[in-house]
C-alpha cells in the first residue's frame, strides 16, 4: 500500500508532539512493508525530496505562514500528482484541506483530527463549511480521545469517527532502574499561550526553593526569561535535549505539569511519556482529552485551569510519598493499558487496510 501522510512539518525537522507522531507512524508503516511518503511545507525554494530512515519526505514550497498555517502555491498540483493508494491528512491544516478539495481527486483519504482551530477562530465562518464537507467525505476521521469526539462541534455529528489515542514507545519511555526521585518538577512542550505558561510562572512565585525544569522553546521564551530574572524564579530551561536525556528528565522528576488552558491542547502527548516513565502528572480540567489521558486520582491530579493556587496545592501534595507512589504506579499501569504506541499504530494500519479494501471492492 502506498500511503501519503500530509502535515505542515515532521520530526526531526520540527520537534513537536504531532510531528513526532507522524514520524513514528510513518516509520511503523514503512517497517510493515508499506511505501510511505510524508508531504510537508518547505522553504520558498523549489520542493525537495528527503530520504529518511524507511520513508521519504517531500517538501512543497512555502512562501509564508499565516497563524502557523503554511501558504503553499504549488500544493494543489502536488496533492493532485503524488501517487498514493490512500492519503492521510493531519488537521488543523486549512491550506491542505482547501487544496485537496480543489484537486478533484477521488483517492480515498482519512483524517486525524488533532485539534479544533482556536487561534484562527475568526476565520471559521468562512472555512468551517469546507472543513465540515472535507470531514464528511473522508473514509474515516480519527480523533485521539472520546472526549474530543463529543465536545468538538466539527466531530460530534460525524458518523465516520474512530477513536485511536496517541501512545508512547514503552520500550523507550520507561521507569528508571534507580528508585531515586529528583527534586524538580518538569514541564515539556512548546512555549505557547495555550500551554498555560503564564499560570506556571505565577505558580512558581510560591516556590522559591523548589526547582522547575522547562524543556522546549517557542514564542514565549523571552517572557519566561524576563519573569525568571524579574521575580528570581527557580526555573531551569533546557533546549532540545536528545531522546535519552529527555527520558532521564521524565524519570527523575517528582511530577510532571501540563497547566494547559485552551482547546488547542487536545490530548497532551507528553502526559503519556511521563506516565510511561512512572511519573505522576498534574494537568487541567479543560474540556478536551487532557483530563481523560491523565485520570484524576489514578495517574495524577487534575486541577482547575487558570488557577496558580490550585496548581501549587497539587504540587505540594506530591511531597507526600504515599500519594506520589500510588499515582506513580497508576500512571505506569494506565500507560501500559491505554497508550502503548505499537498497539495503537497497528489500529491505524488496520483502519487504512480496511478503507483500501472497501474502496477496491466498491
Amino acid at each position: 500500500m502506498k500511503i501519503l501522510e500530509v502535515y505542515k512539518d515532521v520530526h526531526p525537522f520540527v520537534r513537536g508532539g504531532i510531528e513526532r507522531y507522524i514520524h513514528d507512524l510513518s516509520l511503523f508503516l514503512a517497517e510493515n512493508g508499506h511505501d510511505v511518503e510524508v508531504l510537508i511545507a518547505g522553504d520558498s525554494s523549489d520542493g525537495a525530496d528527503i530520504e529518511m530512515s524507511g520513508f521519504k519526505v517531500r517538501t512543497t514550497p512555502c512562501i509564508c505562514r499565516v497563524m502557523s498555517n503554511p501558504i503553499c502555491p504549488e500544493l494543489i498540483d502536488t496533492l493532485r500528482e503524488i501517487p498514493a493508494d490512500l492519503v492521510h491528512f493531519h488537521v488543523p491544516l486549512p491550506s491542505a484541506v482547501l487544496s485537496w478539495m480543489m484537486t478533484g481527486r477521488r483517492t480515498p483519504y482519512i483524517v486525524t483530527y488533532h485539534s479544533d482551530i482556536v487561534r484562527q477562530a475568526a476565520f471559521l465562518p468562512l472555512y468551517g463549511p469546507f472543513l465540515r464537507k472535507f470531514l464528511h467525505r473522508a473514509s474515516a476521521v480519527i480523533t485521539t480521545s472520546p472526549v474530543y469526539a463529543k465536545t468538538s462541534v466539527f466531530l460530534s455529528r460525524l458518523k465516520n469517527i474512530s477513536v485511536i489515542p496517541i501512545g508512547s514507545d514503552l520500550n523507550r519511555f520507561k521507569p528508571s532502574d534507580s528508585m531515586q526521585t529528583g527534586d524538580y518538577v518538569l514541564f515539556v512542550g512548546r512555549f505557547r499561550k495555550y500551554k498555560g505558561i503564564h499560570v506556571l510562572l505565577k505558580t512558581w512565585k510560591h516556590f522559591p526553593d523548589r526547582r522547575l525544569i522547562m524543556v522546549g522553546g517557542g514564542p514565549l521564551l523571552p517572557d519566561i526569561l524576563k519573569a525568571v530574572r524579574k521575580d528570581k524564579l527557580n526555573i531551569e530551561i533546557i533546549h532540545d535535549p536528545d531522546d535519552e536525556r529527555l527520558v532521564q528528565l521524565y524519570q527523575g522528576a517528582k511530577c510532571f505539569v501540563l497547566p494547559s488552558t485552551l482547546r488547542s491542547e487536545a490530548f497532551g502527548i507528553v502526559q503519556t511519556e511521563a506516565m510511561a516513565c512512572g511519573t505522576p502528572v498534574i494537568s487541567t480540567s479543560i474540556q478536551t482529552g487532557v483530563p481523560w489521558v491523565n485520570e484524576d486520582g489514578v495517574s495524577g491530579i487534575v486541577v482547575q485551569p487558570d488557577s496558580p493556587d490550585a496548581l501549587a496545592e497539587a504540587i505540594r501534595r506530591m511531597d507526600d510519598s504515599t500519594i506520589r507512589e500510588s499515582l506513580s504506579r497508576g500512571a505506569l499501569d494506565r500507560a501500559k493499558l491505554l497508550f502503548d504506541s505499537p498497539v495503537l499504530l497497528s489500529k491505524i494500519e488496520a483502519l487504512m487496510l480496511k478503507v483500501i479494501s472497501l474502496n477496491n471492492n466498491g
